[in-house]
């Protein structure tokens, strides 16, 4: 009889010592699901947390490319209507600005942002004047306007000089036709752009017709003695724009627009008889009145006539504004679209 109460005894404490580790094992699980709980609630909070500053700082950039791209658009529209006097085309840059930034700020009001142009630094005297040159006539060729339409000619003299704009040239495109260039299997062949620097140095561009390839173009930096073959395009037309290093949308290297030269320079054509196309570019002339446009080889503004030169604004400055309830971006802006960097 007591071995049986015994073995009874003895079968309880197994029990009991069964349920301790049951409950035991119990609670180191709920402990462990607890500290797992928390440390993913704490990586959630840092993360929610980085992201929301990431996603704050990306909104303000954004805004500020909005600003850059829509007043670029604002200048070159304005420029294209060609006013007749320089306070024309600065009174209508100005006012297009003023409609832009109150159509983007109220975009971003109705999402709680503060986010806006400060109108007071849109004033004439953070404008850069400019002179827009180009020519319409796609049937045309590249020489110079006037009786005797001279092939070797000048389009502006002394452009980026007194270190108001260094470039001094912007948004320098031509679409040129392959029909009428000058045939030839290697460069210098043909009509070109000329960069005569002030160092005596030279850069220039060349446009011909290599037979097997298509239309070439060909750079000499200003530093080199050789020319190089950037690239060809064999279908009936090509769009080059110079200062931005591209042709027909893409970009090249070797396409750098005054390399090896230094400001000011003279902008050139040579051998315009052997191109035919269009063509724009935007020159600074920060004294005004089209100083270093060289108007006896253009017709004037308001005419029709293919080339010409209009008034235009080359760049403006101002000032920008972002605020939220996290972060608050002020900051001053230059935009000249189509300005080689």
């Amino acid at each position: 009889m007591a071995d049986v109460r015994e073995r009874s005894r003895a079968g309880d404490r197994e029990r009991d010592r069964a349920q301790l580790i049951l409950v035991t094992g119990l609670a180191v699980a709920v402990t462990l699901v607890a500290l797992v709980l928390l440390l993913n609630t704490v990586i959630y909070t840092q993360n929610l947390a980085t992201r929301g500053a990431g996603v704050e700082d990306g909104e303000a950039i954004g805004f500020r490319q909005e600003v850059v791209e829509g007043v670029g658009d604002v200048l070159d529209a304005e420029n294209r209507e060609e006013y007749d006097s320089e306070i024309q085309v600065m009174e209508n840059v100005t006012a297009g600005i003023s409609r832009f930034d109150a159509l983007l700020s109220r975009y971003y009001a109705e999402r709680g942002t503060v986010a806006d142009i400060e109108q007071s630094t849109v004033t004439p005297e953070n404008v850069t004047n400019g002179s827009l040159i180009h020519q319409t006539n796609s049937s045309r060729d590249f020489s110079a306007a006037g009786n005797d339409e001279p092939v070797d000619w000048t389009l502006a003299e002394d452009a980026g000089a007194g270190n108001t704009d260094a470039a001094g040239v912007r948004n320098f495109t031509m679409t040129v036709s392959r029909e009428n260039l000058t045939t030839a299997d290697s460069p210098p062949a043909g009509f070109s752009v000329l960069l005569d620097g002030d160092s005596g140095n030279v850069w220039r561009m060349y446009v011909y017709d290599d037979v097997d390839e298509g239309i070439t173009v060909a750079v000499k930096n200003g530093t080199e003695g050789s020319t190089t073959v950037v690239h060809s395009v064999s279908g009936p037309e090509a769009t080059i724009d110079l200062t931005a290093g591209t042709i027909n949308g893409s970009a090249h290297s070797e396409l750098v627009w005054a390399k090896g030269i230094s400001a000011p320079y003279d902008v050139d054509f040579r051998s315009g008889d052997e191109a035919t196309g269009t063509y724009s570019l935007t020159v600074a002339t920060p004294d005004g009145e089209a100083t270093n446009v060289r108007t006896d080889n253009l017709a004037g503004p308001g005419d029709e006539e293919s080339p010409r030169w209009a008034y235009a604004v080359y760049a403006a400055e101002f000032d920008v504004q972002f605020q939220t309830t996290d972060i608050e971006f002020h900051t001053a802006l230059r935009v000249a679209p189509g300005e080689p960097e």
